[in-house]
């Protein structure tokens, strides 16, 4: 039957694990000379023949000609074809460790993301087939226990995102060649997975090597923070929590401030909460822009010291930025800038929208640096004139140039390498 035409439908391809360039080469030679022997495996859906198992020999048939077989199988739905297809996938014997973990997670993935679909009869791992958790029911049938079901969910939507960003990166991934991929992809921030891809592509055979020259590279492009930049200014070179250290308790009316926002530098929100509930006056307030990924783990390091006040949202001028991370497919529109006082605060004495309309990143001295005008703003709906700002990551000291544009005075802290180069 070589003339017989099947369907390849994109959804069920895209979960097959691609032949290695030299097992498809063995196959090749293998077809020519036995010809196709086993049936290709088929659903009939309507008048279509939508093939589920054999593309490879589909597709060697096409190419020279040979008859094949095939066999039927019957489905409800898509949904219940793909699901054959991926634990039909763990029989090859060819699979890599991190394919076969992928094939689990992308299962565990579609039952627990179609609840609402009726079990087939027969059917063991349909989502309402039989009670008990879905990934104990995936852990029973592919012989590895429920955490090892929820690692191999992680991993394959980090696979997944990486996968989107460059296919490359995907391939090397999935072949075995970047050898802490298991563990570490699923870790990778957002704004990082593009840049680390690209060394994966490129080569690179651990995420965590990638990972540490990416911030090497970033590091060594930012131009280092110079005492008296700005008039006025007092850059502190070093950590805050040791060049801040001679602030005096209850000195400072105002803490803005815009953190790292990778899972790397979480333990210093805690050391900022401390600092801040230090030297903040019972009238002052800490003003920290955070991202969204880690927000509970900021709030909650930050509320063992001060008072929870509110959170402004701070809309990104120009493009949005698209996050991809943990299973989240997001674009996204604004920033929180999070609000604080002392815990014997009196009312916070100022009124204010909580949409702020932002001014955009500036890059002219640090890569993370925030827009002057926006904080400019922020101060002056927070201060007075003449009142004291401090800013323990200051990069280049944009939140100080907005302090003194706002006739306030300013004392930031940054660290800098042995090259003297911003952190």
């Amino acid at each position: 039957m070589a003339d017989m035409q099947l369907r390849i439908d994109e959804t069920i391809r895209r979960v097959l694990m691609p032949l290695r360039d030299d097992e498809r080469a063995l196959l090749e030679q293998s077809v020519l000379v036995e010809g196709i022997r086993d049936p290709l495996v088929v659903w009939r859906r309507g008048d279509e023949l939508i093939l589920l198992d054999g593309h490879h020999r589909y597709e060697l048939a096409q190419k020279h000609g040979l008859n094949f077989s095939v066999v039927e199988m019957e489905f409800g739905d898509e949904s219940h074809a793909v699901q054959w297809v991926l634990r039909n996938q763990l029989a090859r014997r060819n699979l890599t460790d991190e394919q076969r973990t992928i094939v689990i997670g992308r299962y565990y993935n579609m039952l627990k993301r179609a609840p609402h679909r009726p079990a087939d009869k027969g059917d063991k791992l349909s989502p309402l087939a039989e009670s008990g958790k879905t990934a104990e029911q995936v852990a029973t049938v592919f012989g590895v226990d429920s955490r090892t079901v929820y690692r191999a969910a992680e991993f394959a939507d980090a696979f997944e995102q990486l996968e989107s960003v460059s296919p490359d990166a995907a391939r090397r991934v999935e072949s075995g060649e970047v050898k802490d991929a298991k563990t570490m992809l699923p870790k990778i921030e957002p704004d990082l997975l593009p840049k680390v891809a690209e060394r994966i592509a490129r080569g690179e055979t651990r995420v965590q090597d990638a990972v540490e020259r990416i911030r090497r590279e970033e590091r060594q492009t930012t131009r280092p923070v110079l005492q008296g930049v700005y008039d006025g200014l007092d850059i502190r070179r070093g950590d805050f929590r040791e060049v801040l250290a001679d602030l005096p308790d209850r000195s400072v009316d105002i803490i803005l401030t815009d953190p790292p926002y990778t899972q790397e530098y979480l333990p210093l929100w805690d050391d900022l909460g401390a600092f801040a509930a230090r030297v903040l006056k019972p009238t002052g307030v800490l003003l920290a822009y955070s991202g969204q990924l880690h927000l509970p783990q900021v709030i909650a390091m930050l509320t063992k010291h001060l008072r929870w006040w509110w959170m402004c949202a701070i809309r990104h001028a120009g493009a949005s930025g698209y996050i991809v991370a943990g299973g989240r497919r997001i674009i996204n529109d604004w920033k929180p800038l999070l609000i604080l006082t002392p815990r014997d605060a009196p009312p916070l004495n100022a009124q204010f929208n909580d949409l702020i309309e932002g001014g955009g990143r500036q890059k002219e001295l640090h890569n993370w640096e925030q827009s002057t005008d926006e904080a400019v703003r922020i101060l002056q709906t927070f201060g007075q004139p003449n009142a004291l700002v401090v800013d323990p990551f200051a990069g280049s000291g944009s939140f100080g140039r907005a302090a003194l544009q706002a006739g306030m005075r300013f004392i930031g802290a940054e660290i800098l390498d042995p090259e003297g180069e911003s952190r």
